[in-house]
C-alpha cells in the first residue's frame, strides 16, 4: 500500500506516519507539508491513499483533491482537518473519510478499512512466490504490450498509471498490485498464469 500525507504542520505529518506504519506495517508513506508538491508526487508514484489537511498555504486540500482525481480518479482521499464546517464540501470530491484532529487510532483504523476504492493486502513478496519472479513478469508485460501494438504512453493512459510507472512494471523495479494485474490481462488478453508465470496459452 502506498500512501501520501499532506500537511503543513510537520508534527502531524510524522505522527500520522508513525501510527499508519504500527497499523499497516508494508505500507509506504510519504510525507510532505509543501502542498505544491503534491501534484508531482502523485505525477510520480500512484498512490493507494492520500491525506489532505484542508487548510494549507497557496492551495486548500479540496483543490488539491480535485487536481489529483483528474489525474488519478481511483485515488482514495482522506481528509485531516481541525474545521468541521467542510464536511459537506469535501463529499463533493466523493472522499473516502472526513477525519478531525486530533485523529485517533482507532478512526484512522476504521478509515482505512472502508476505502471507497479497496487496495488489496496482497504484497508483492506473496505474488513473487507464486510467479516464476518479477523479471519474467516485467518481461512477459513488456512483450505481450508490444504484440497488442500498445505504447508504453498508451499503456500508462489505458492502467490509469504513471509512464514511470509502466517502466518500472517492465524494468521489474515494482509488481503490479493484484488490481492491476487483473486489469494487465484483460488489456493484453492474456491469462494470469501466462503474465506472471510465462505459462503458454497453447
Amino acid at each position: 500500500m502506498n500512501i501520501l500525507i499532506v500537511d503543513d504542520r510537520r508534527m502531524i505529518v510524522s505522527d500520522l506516519t508513525d501510527e499508519l506504519s504500527k497499523l499497516y506495517p508494508d505500507a509506504k508513506c510519504t510525507g510532505t507539508t509543501d502542498p505544491l508538491s503534491v501534484i508531482q508526487l502523485c505525477a510520480q508514484n500512484d498512490f493507494d491513499v492520500v491525506f489532505l489537511d484542508i487548510e494549507m498555504p497557496e492551495i486548500d486540500g479540496i483543490s488539491l483533491a480535485k487536481k489529483i482525481l483528474t489525474k488519478k480518479p481511483r485515488t482514495n482521499i482522506i481528509y485531516i482537518t481541525g474545521f468541521e464546517q467542510y464536511a459537506l464540501e469535501s463529499y463533493d470530491t466523493f472522499a473516502s473519510a472526513f477525519l478531525v484532529k486530533p485523529v485517533s487510532t482507532e478512526k484512522l483504523r476504521i478509515a482505512m478499512e472502508n476505502l471507497r476504492y479497496p487496495v488489496s493486502e496482497i504484497t508483492d513478496e506473496m505474488i513473487l512466490r507464486q510467479t516464476s519472479g518479477v523479471a519474467v513478469i516485467g518481461a512477459n508485460i513488456e512483450k505481450y504490450r508490444k504484440a497488442r501494438n500498445i505504447s508504453r504512453s498508451d499503456l500508462a493512459e489505458k492502467m490509469q498509471v504513471s509512464l514511470s510507472t509502466v517502466y518500472r512494471w517492465e524494468s521489474g523495479d515494482r509488481i503490479p498490485d493484484v488490481t492491476m494485474l487483473m486489469k494487465l490481462c484483460r488489456l493484453l488478453g492474456v491469462s494470469a498464469d501466462t503474465l506472471l508465470r510465462g505459462v503458454s496459452e497453447d
